[in-house]
């Protein structure tokens, strides 16, 4: 068998990056981000600090389409069909239910409501996110749900994923809560404070996109950025360097260097 033939194909999945102005830093602003906590005993990540998300269902590439007007193509083509994935893997890991009832915002009490009713469901596959929105009413509404970013694991690595990120405005009045299986904790954080005292805990893309989300102290001025500038795709690539191998990224995507090795990734380099 080719080395070639050896790759894995990467798999499409989703993940949300929710923000809201909150605590003022003395250096970071108020901008603040949601992060989520992996399971320790899950093989993928496990005991890391992530942004909500997930592998994506067909089922939801499909209900995206069904629900588009006008063809849909309001989104980069790399990005289409995978913002109902967040969204579903939001509301799984967190509670948090991106979207409105009859047109107006769901506050904290509904919100809850709307978690006892159908979470579970969620969780041990009995419910899809069709038959939620059928049941519910909640209507997703994807204009929320703004493109950031679009990395590829290199091809050397033995798990594989195609993953978008999406930026969105945190609901007003909803309070995140752990899922208590896949996650056992949720908390709002400053993008660079997280990535300053990271030890270990982090993915690379993670904390990347943490730096890159960091470059803004307010919500408004994250958006102005990410309108601001185009999305390039990432594949890392693992190259030899003075201090031995590290993941190259594209000059051109938008990132500031970081410390890779007190990532996640970098630690399990050696091991695939």
């Amino acid at each position: 068998m080719s080395e070639k033939s050896k790759v894995k194909t990467p798999t499409d999945s989703a993940t949300i990056m929710i923000i809201r102005d909150g605590e003022e830093h003395t250096r970071h602003g108020c901008l603040q981000i949601l992060m989520v906590k992996r399971h320790r005993n899950i093989k993928f990540a496990g005991g890391a600090y992530v942004f909500p998300g997930g592998k994506l269902d067909a089922a939801d590439r499909e209900l995206e389409k069904k629900m588009s007007t006008g063809g849909g193509r309001d989104v980069p083509e790399d990005f289409y069909g995978l913002r109902y994935a967040a969204l579903r893997e939001v509301f799984e890991e967190t509670g948090l239910v991106i979207g409105t009832i009859d047109g107006q915002p769901i506050g904290e009490v509904l919100r809850q409501n709307i978690d006892k009713t159908y979470r579970a469901a969620f969780l041990d596959k009995s419910m899809n996110l069709a038959a939620f929105l059928d049941q519910s009413g909640v209507a997703l509404d994807m204009n929320d749900c703004l493109p950031f970013a679009h990395w590829i694991t290199p091809e050397a690595y033995p798990i594989r994923f195609d993953t978008r990120f999406f930026l969105c405005v945190a609901p007003e009045g909803q309070i995140p809560s752990p899922d208590g299986h896949e996650i056992t904790d949720v908390e709002w954080m400053h993008p660079m404070t997280l990535v300053e005292e990271s030890d270990g805990d982090l993915m690379f893309p993670t904390m990347m996109n943490l730096k890159k989300l960091g470059q803004a102290k307010t919500v408004s001025e994250a958006l102005e950025l990410l309108a601001a500038r185009d999305i390039v795709t990432v594949m890392p690539e693992v190259v030899m360097g003075a201090k031995g191998r590290f993941r190259k990224i594209p000059d051109d995507a938008g990132y500031d260097d970081v410390d890779q090795s007190r990532t996640r990734a970098a630690l399990d380099l050696d091991k695939t």
